[in-house]
């Protein structure tokens, strides 16, 4: 092992390597060793684990093994990891190079600023002799220098630029904030620990091996070892987590606070004061024991103009690029992408690349945070909070115009893109200007509904209302309607009906029929909801006929479907098909697609219960590709449950089909408690009832298992097992006999050929018994059979032996795929 003083120098050595003798070296001082050259990794980063980085690890192990790789540079910001990282990876892959290799702590070697002295230092640490260009020549070596979470010292791109020219075999690994910015070199940005999602914290065994999570809990433990993580502090320390952006410096500092504290109590902690968190050298191998010492170290290398615009930047409450950084800050697109280049350079940024090729950049919050204090200290605070309320909500406005058209898709990309700026901006605009807040609430309500948040409208609406100057009278009837509206998806039934009779009677009285109609269509979903189907059909007709006479073909289109919805609960099915089929062509004109789905989903509830199971698939499976797109969780939790009814519709005799089924009911469920509502696409009764099966065919300990993992499934991932395809069957039929026959009477009859009764076929298939026995009626006239056992050996493979050793006089259970 290094003594203190060799550890001084450098870390990790060769063993057997003496220091050069005094004055020029010899003529054979750098010769190449005969054998090759052991190293010992000694330091302080071999003293703890590296935790949640074994992906990354596993790369920049291939990377610097790679002939392409001569110069490799980690950068990320201070407190990420790279020093740690920079050791692992030594360790990893030290052993590949013939002639070893040394890291070498560069802060170590006391260099001063400026100094020129750094490969006469270098040369020391290697202990190869007085100039480490000649003695790594001829070696096969693995050089890793550590910039102490700093950027690299003057004169280090130079030097490491002669040293690979002249050595060939040589590989140079940099740890630093900036680039060395040399010819060749491959640079890879360290983020910070995955932090945990709401999925995650709703089970405890996936919440502890978050990446961010597990390094928390492991730090807490090393000063508190009875420290668990549990049911009760978990969301506390998700949360913690979150705040902390995952990066492991502040994540140590966090553990050493709760020596004596509880996750809530220094979260409450760090809400109050987010300069809170500081600890000692025992707590962390930093040499920064705040989070504000590692800030203000970054911005330190800043001029003060790049400090200034990086200290506006906090405005941002999410990622940005550099049109909005323009926009907002008022600066040509070429000076703000000339800034976030040179922040980025500076590891003060952390970027993510966009599916399209854009990058986007953020602000670590704990940076974040400190740049807001420095703003309100010099009074522009509040110029630059107006400047960016006045940005997102004019580009807000634009988005929200286009939810109804064909550029939908890209305009919830957009809002979702947007969607914490947006409401930093409502709140801003709260306090500036009511009207411009009201304006930007009411036109924002569809699209927080599309995203499930009928309660949050709820709240944002009533703070609205409540503050503020006086308004208009339309935008306080408009504003009297959003809130309504929110209120009935929300749950709040009678004070949204309320609010939206006031508004309709203000819309009439001012002749404002686009709004009036708007407004019978929300009360005829009351209405519907409530049981008064008349009441409903009534004022959707109204609206239709208001609709009709304005030319508005997306408001047509809307109160069509609902339309078909009422009309479908009065027992009116033939009826209720023709209306959803218009609603569907009419949104499909108009180039809406959301509309079109909903609308489909309908039509699929339909045609599933009279057994064209084929078609309500069809229906049900373009209408989830859409709504899934667009993140619809209302709607995808109506489009669960019909897809659901057609899966079971065709496949219902396999096991596996109802484990997906209660899955996907139970994910319905949680989409539409989250979302507060439930979206009458598909009857409630419906759901029930095949919930009643699945729990039925599954027996209620199996039922119950998959429905647990339903209910911790995203919407997103519930629609994607919905739209994964069927199990095929283990035992294929004769097809030539199956030919003739639908998708749902070649069920009927492998079923039969199983030997189930008209009552088993009908529970496995879903469906009604008078529909599994006119189903068997057609595959008997169809088949020339007067007999169920004839059916049987009809839809039997009979080719060659019998399946299973059965006698072509008798029926054989198919065998299906688990």
């Amino acid at each position: 092992m290094l003594n203190r003083d060799e550890a001084r120098h450098g870390g990790n050595y060769h063993e057997g390597s003496e220091p050069g003798p005094a004055g020029p070296p010899g003529p054979d001082a750098f010769a190449a060793p005969a054998a090759p050259v052991t190293t010992r990794h000694a330091g302080r980063y071999t003293r703890t684990p590296v935790i949640g980085r074994d992906e990354e690890l596993a790369g920049l192990e291939a990377r610097v093994l790679s002939d392409s790789t001569r110069v490799l540079t980690l950068t990320g910001p201070t407190g990420v990891g790279k020093s740690l990282m920079a050791a692992a990876l030594f360790d990893a892959v030290v052993g590949q190079f013939a002639d070893g290799g040394c890291r070498v702590e560069l802060e170590e070697l006391g260099l001063p600023a400026g100094s020129t002295g750094l490969a006469d230092a270098l040369a020391a640490a290697l202990r190869l002799g007085p100039w480490p260009i000649t003695a790594l020549r001829d070696r096969e070596f693995l050089l890793v220098l550590d910039c102490g979470g700093g950027p690299p010292p003057d004169g280090c791109g130079p030097l490491v630029t002669e040293l690979v020219d002249s050595a060939a075999r040589l590989r140079v690994v940099t740890a630093a904030t900036r680039l060395l910015g040399v010819y060749g070199e491959r640079c890879v940005q360290l983020a910070p620990l995955a932090v945990p999602s709401a999925a995650d914290t709703a089970e405890l065994d996936r919440l502890a091996r978050v990446p961010s999570v597990e390094l928390l809990v492991h730090r807490t433990r090393a000063a508190r070892p009875g420290f668990q993580l549990t049911a009760d502090n978990r969301t506390a320390v998700a949360e913690m987590c979150v705040r902390l952006d995952g990066l492991p410096l502040a994540l140590e500092l966090a553990a050493s606070r709760l020596k004596v504290a509880s996750p809530a109590a220094l979260l409450d902690e760090l809400e109050r004061s987010p300069g809170a968190l500081q600890g000692s050298s025992a707590d962390t191998l930093s040499r920064h024991l705040s989070m504000r010492s590692a800030v203000e170290e970054g911005w330190s290398t800043l001029g003060a103009e790049r400090l200034g615009l990086l200290l506006r930047l906090a405005v941002f409450a999410a990622d940005f690029d550099s049109l909005e950084v323009s926009g907002v800050l008022d600066i040509s697109a070429q000076d703000a992408q000339d800034a976030l280049e040179e922040l980025l350079a500076h590891s003060l940024l952390l970027s993510r690349e966009q599916p399209d090729g854009s990058v986007r950049f953020r602000m670590l919050r704990h940076a974040r945070s400190h740049a807001w204090g420095r703003l309100e200290h010099d009074r522009v605070l509040a110029a630059i909070r107006e400047a960016h309320a006045a940005y997102f909500a004019r580009r807000a406005l634009a988005n929200l115009a286009l939810l109804d058209g064909p550029q939908q898709a890209l305009a919830t990309q957009r809002l979702d893109r947007w969607r914490a700026d947006i409401l930093v901006a409502l709140a801003e605009l709260t306090v500036r200007d009511g009207e411009r807040a009201a304006r930007l609430a009411t036109a924002a309500l569809p699209y927080w509904l599309m995203r499930g948040e009928a309660r949050q409208a709820v709240h944002r609406l009533e703070q609205v209302r409540s503050a503020g100057p006086p308004r208009t009278p339309d935008v306080h009837n408009a504003l009297q309607a959003a809130l309504g509206t929110a209120q009935l998806h929300a749950g709040d039934l009678e004070e949204g009906r309320g609010r939206l009779e006031h508004a309709l009677r203000a819309y009439d009285l001012a002749d404002d029929r686009a709004r009036a109609a708007r407004a019978r269509e929300q009360l005829a979903w009351l209405a519907h909801t409530s049981g008064r189907l008349h009441k409903a059909g009534e004022l959707l007709e109204e609206a239709l006929e208001s609709y009709r006479d304005l030319g508005m073909g997306v408001g047509r289109a809307s109160a069509l479907g609902r339309l078909a919805e009422v009309c479908r609960d009065r027992g009116e099915a033939g009826e209720a098909v023709r209306l959803a089929e218009e609603s569907v062509r009419l949104h499909e004109k108009e180039g809406e697609a959301r509309g079109a789905a909903l609308a489909r989903l309908t039509w699929a509830g339909l045609v599933v219960e009279d057994g064209a199971v084929e078609r309500a698939e069809e229906l049900a499976r373009r209408a989830l590709l859409v709504l899934r797109q667009l993140r619809d969780e209302p709607a995808l939790g109506s489009a669960l449950r019909v897809m659901t009814a057609a899966l079971v519709g065709r496949e219902g005799r396999a096991r596996d089909a109802w484990e997906r089924a209660a899955r996907l009911l139970a994910a319905a469920d949680a989409v539409e408690e989250r979302a507060g509502s439930v979206p009458l696409h598909h009857p409630v009764a419906a759901g029930r009832e095949l919930r009643a099966l699945a729990r039925e065919r599954l027996g209620d300990a199996a039922f119950e298992t998959q429905r647990r993992r339903g209910a911790a499934l995203s919407a997103h991932e519930a629609a994607g097992q919905a739209l994964e395809p069927p199990q095929p069957l283990a035992c294929p039929l004769n097809a030539a006999a199956l030919e003739t026959l639908t998708r749902r009477e070649r069920e009927v009859a492998a079923l039969v050929a199983e030997g189930l009764t008209n009552r088993k076929v009908a529970i496995r298939l879903g469906i009604a018994e008078w529909t599994a026995v006119n189903t068997l009626r057609k595959v008997m006239r169809k088949l020339g059979c007067t007999s169920r056992i004839q059916v049987a050996n009809k839809v039997l493979r009979t080719d060659s032996a019998p399946v299973g050793g059965a006698s072509r006089d008798a029926p054989s259970r198919l065998a299906v795929s688990p």
